[in-house]
């Protein structure tokens, strides 16, 4: 496998601002990113650690180099039809559970970036209480959050320099100008000011309308009880505490 490609994986708990974060990576314009999450690196992950345990059982020999090539080409002819008729040089993937499989995305892809992004765990909670594929209770939603930030952060201590770049949600739609400039430094990319009117369609790749930042940070989520609140804290306060959040 050749290592020439330099994709760039968005990752984060769900609820996280990931899916703003792929609207506004796609309006650069030399990276597209599909709105559909793929979830393809659960699926290899889960087809990998069958074929590892049949293997083993089985004793018979196959060439890993061999394996490997086969990943890669799945995942490369999956992001090319993902990506349509889009000829921007470089592609982007946004699954927030892909946190959870860093280090097997850097295998495939050993100069792939990641941008993790990472909002304040009681806001995370909020929302997720509110949507119907989620946990109904807060200590299951709470510690969703939890599992995936330490996984991130956990993985990113194993990567190379310059693969990682963490970036706070409340921050980014705060000052999206300056925290854009420096995600651009990290991605070696110019920084391209239509990434602020990401949710104008034509600086989306597919035609895309969406709300503009400033509308993002407004939901009407109910506040937690006060025994939902002790709750959250016990799952996720020390996490809150490590990452500056009140």
């Amino acid at each position: 496998m050749t290592d020439d490609v330099r994709p760039i994986f968005v990752v984060g708990s769900p609820r996280s601002g990931t899916t703003l974060m792929r609207s506004i990576l796609d309006a650069h314009p030399s990276i597209v990113c599909p709105p559909w999450e793929t979830g393809i690196f659960v699926e290899l992950a889960s087809l990998l650690d069958r074929f590892e345990k049949t293997q083993a059982k089985h004793h018979f020999l196959t060439d890993d180099a061999t394996i490997w090539q086969w990943v890669r080409q799945t995942v490369d002819e999956l992001m090319a039809r993902v990506t349509g008729s889009c000829v921007k040089p470089r592609w982007a993937e946004k699954t927030p559970v892909h946190v959870l499989h860093m280090e097997l995305i850097h295998r495939v892809y050993p100069r792939a970036q990641f941008v993790h992004i990472i909002r304040n765990g009681y806001e995370v909670v909020r929302s997720l209480q509110n949507m119907s594929w989620a946990p109904d209770y807060v200590r299951g939603n709470a510690r969703i959050w939890v599992n995936y930030v330490r996984a991130g952060r956990a993985a990113a201590g194993k990567l190379p320099a310059g693969l990682y770049h963490e970036l706070r949600y409340d921050e980014l739609v705060n000052e999206p100008e300056r925290h854009l400039r420096q995600l651009c430094e990290f991605l070696g990319e110019p920084f391209a000011s239509q990434m602020l009117d990401f949710d104008k369609p034509q600086n989306s790749s597919f035609g895309l309308a969406r709300e503009p930042i400033s509308a993002d940070v407004k939901r009407d989520y109910r506040e937690l009880s006060r025994l939902q609140r002790w709750a959250f804290n016990q799952v996720a306060g020390g996490l809150m505490r490590e990452l500056g959040y009140r």
